[in-house]
Order: structure tokens, then sequence, then C-alpha cells
């Protein structure tokens, strides 16, 4: 049988024993002619989490998964990949045609851990005051096996990481005295998250004699009551709902464990409306003219500091 070009997509550049990838990997078997179909770079080391692309005519080059197949598309046409290698061992593979001699169209993907930094924090500075910049900045120990390449803050305390920085520092202003926890992971080069790091921070107020240190102090408001969001409402990505006082408001939404479109308004009496901007994840999960179930996540914070937030699951349909 006269063979056709073949390749096979699982990681150039990682021929040397005990390294390890990022992300996705790529590797390729030329089509010499008969008698010389073989892998090029056949036996890749990946970690956790990254996924492996095959590029070629399967229906010349048949592939088979040995054992421990991996979830993924089906290796038909001209491409295939694979993903969720969520355990570590070695899952072989071979053309299901060309795999004896002389040929020998065998390899296999070594799967390692993806190690995380044994302990991620942050420190503040300087002692946070209404109306003044506050720095965060991560204080955690290095990755073991990858590199760190961003930060991911949830700076308002609402539960969901709205700012991703590519240094491991962020910067707020908080509008008004209170207590807020803030939470910061870290991520590595292949994607992966790292555990959650969380703070409570006392914010002073403006001109105030107080520390304002993280967990000391009080809000130095007299309002108690925090204001309550109704006729909550969303049409395409805007966002209508009526609030029981003043009050700043933001906003997310969350779907397949991912944050999807995010906003935020001034502070504004009664009605209130903002438009919610998609995220990268967003554009990719949510396609034009779809519908996607999703779940809302409204914060509204008065000038006291008191807060309150509601959930709410919903139908988006981006426009």
């Amino acid at each position: 049988m006269r063979g056709l070009l073949c390749l096979l997509v699982l990681g150039a550049g990682l021929a040397l024993a005990g390294s390890a990838s990022a992300g996705e990997v790529t590797v390729t078997f030329p089509n010499g002619g008969p008698g010389m179909f073989s892998y090029m770079s056949a036996n890749p080391m990946i970690k956790t989490g990254d996924k492996v692309t095959f590029t070629g005519p399967f229906a010349s080059h048949p592939l088979v998964w040995d054992s421990g197949t991996p979830s993924g598309s089906t290796a038909t046409g001209t491409s295939a990949t694979f993903t969720h290698f969520t355990q570590p061992g070695t899952y072989a593979f071979h053309c299901a045609i060309h795999f004896g001699p002389p040929n020998n169209m065998v390899g296999s993907v070594t799967v390692v851990p993806d190690q995380h930094p044994a302990s991620v924090s942050f420190s503040v500075s300087p002692s946070p005051r209404a109306g003044q910049p506050v720095t965060f900045t991560y204080t955690g120990s290095a990755d073991p096996d990858g590199s760190l390449t961003s930060w991911q803050w949830d700076l308002d305390g609402d539960g969901s990481f709205e700012t991703t920085t590519p240094a491991g520092t962020a910067t707020n202003t908080y509008a008004t005295p209170g207590t807020v926890t803030v939470r910061m992971r870290a991520v590595d080069d292949s994607g992966e998250a790292s555990t959650t790091a969380a703070q409570a921070v006392t914010i002073a107020a403006a001109g105030s004699s107080g520390s304002g240190s993280p967990g000391s102090g009080t809000s130095g408001s007299r309002d108690t009551t925090a204001p309550r969001a109704t006729l909550v409402k969303l049409a395409g990505l805007k966002l209508s709902f009526r609030s029981s006082e003043k009050a700043s408001a933001t906003a997310t939404l969350r779907a397949r464990g991912k944050t999807i479109a995010k906003g935020s308004a001034k502070a504004k009496s009664g009605a209130i409306s903002l438009r919610l901007k998609l995220t990268r994840a967003g554009r990719s999960i949510l396609k034009p003219g779809r519908k996607l179930k999703a779940t809302l996540t409204l914060t509204l914070r008065d000038a006291s500091g008191n807060r309150r937030a509601l959930k709410k699951t919903l139908t988006v349909r981006r426009p």
C-alpha cells in the first residue's frame, strides 16, 4: 500500500528526556516512501493538563491508542486533538497498518504531574485607606517544574477573579472604608492555577489614624444596611436592575467553570444598567447568536461600604 504524507503533532523540541512542555505539543512523522514510515520524536513528555494534536491522513495511517486512551476528537480526516491527560503515566499509540517491521510506527506520550508552588501568599502595602492606591505583591514560592506566567486577583472580594496581571503585583483603589477579602492565585506555563491565597484587608477611612492593616480596625460607618437588587433582567449583554439605594455595582457571568463576561457601573440612584464585556473565555464559549445558561453574580456596594451579593442562573445570548 502506497503511504501518504502523515503528520503526528506531539511536541517538537521535547526530545530531551525529563523535560516538560506547556499547553499543546507537536511532533511530525513524514512519509518517506514505502518501508520508511516512522514517527519522529515519538516519545514526548508532557504535563498533566496539556493536550496533543495529531495532524495527517488518518485513512492511510489509522491511529490506535494501546492503553489509557485520552479523551478528545475522533482520529478521522486530517486532524484530531486529544486532551484531559489528567493522570500521570504512559499513553502508547501506533499506526494500525505500519506498526510492525520495517516501519515500526509506534510511540508513546509520557505524562508527568504538573507541580504547583509549595505555597502562595501576597503582601499588602501601604496601610490601606479609602481613596488611596493599595498594592498587592506575590510573596509565594516559584513553580517547581516550570514558570509562573500570570496572576489572577479577586480585588473586590466578590469571589470572582476579575483581574489578571502578567507580573505578581496588582493595584486597586477602594472608594469607601470597610473590610474586603482579597484572593489571589498563580497560573503556570501549562495554564494550571495554584491554590488560592486569601487575606482580609481592612480599608480605613481617609484621614483616619487607624492602621488599616489586614484584619484590623472597623469601617467607621454608621450605616449597616446593604443595598438590595430587584427586577434583575439580562437582554443580550445588557444587565438592568433596580437598587434599593445609591450603590456601585459589579457583575460577572460564569459558565463551564469560567468567567465569560463582566462589567461595572458607578454609583447611581434607583434604576441601574450596565454593559457586560465578554472575556477571552467568553468569546470562545459563547458564539454570536448562541444561547448559554450562566450564573450571574451581582454585587452592590453603598457609600458606607455595605455590600450585598446576588446570585442568579439565567440564559445569556450573545448579539
